[in-house]
């Protein structure tokens, strides 16, 4: 029971430590910070111009953005999630290099309209969000056709999303919502790391994917354009 209780200890020290570096770090945009307020729908002004804004949706740990925002350096990239203990890690990155053009915002997806105009993000990618199983919380999908078509006004004309994910119902039940909308599906790919697919998201595995890929699951990708 004490080691128990001190791996508790532990782990409560641990998300401390995590949640002070996110209230001082410039690279945690969160609620209670001036900036949370004044940065909404002025990303160009944030950013001090108006490169193409990328945004990642359920980043977690945020390796799309890292990885992204260090070799393009002419884009803008911006995580989102509200799990703290999670950002951090992205954000120390961020930090670590000096990052002028990428940024993480702690906040719920439901909230996106708040922080973005209509028509003025060029990429969207999903990157392994909650599956969400259960028919009740069908309507807590990032995939349902109500954020799609939410996801659809925020992006510019011929922008894309993007999703990434190892579980086959929601890939299916993805596919089923974007026929209830405007999109146009670009590519459907049930296996990312197979044969000599050459993709960019191939080029990263984020810490669940390469938990997934350890259980033999496959990695599908599925892109759409506005």
């Amino acid at each position: 029971m004490e080691a128990v209780y001190l791996c508790y200890l532990d782990e409560v020290k641990n998300k401390l430590i995590r949640y002070s570096f996110n209230e001082k770090s410039k690279y945690v945009i969160q609620e209670g910070k001036k900036i949370y307020d004044n940065v909404k729908k002025k990303w160009n002004i944030y950013f001090k111009n108006d490169n193409p804004l990328n945004i990642e949706l359920a980043c977690g740990y945020g390796e799309h953005t890292t990885h992204f925002s260090t070799k393009n350096k002419d884009q803008n990239y911006i995580g989102i999630d509200i799990k703290g203990a999670r950002i951090y890690k992205g954000a120390k990155i961020l930090d670590e290099s000096k990052s002028s053009n990428a940024v993480f915002l702690r906040t719920y997806i439901e909230n996106i309209y708040d922080f973005f105009e209509v028509d003025t993000v060029s990429n969207i990618l999903i990157s392994f969000p909650d599956p969400r199983p259960k028919k009740r919380d069908i309507k807590k999908r990032l995939t349902n056709v109500m954020f799609l078509n939410k996801y659809y006004s925020l992006l510019k004309k011929n922008g894309q999303l993007t999703l990434k994910t190892d579980d086959k119902s929601l890939f299916e039940f993805t596919i089923e919502q974007l026929k209830k909308t405007k999109f146009k599906v670009i590519s459907i790919h049930s296996n990312l790391h197979i044969g000599n697919l050459n993709n960019k998201f191939s080029e990263v595995k984020t810490k669940y994917e390469k938990k997934f890929i350890r259980k033999k699951l496959t990695i599908k990708l599925l892109i759409c354009a506005k």
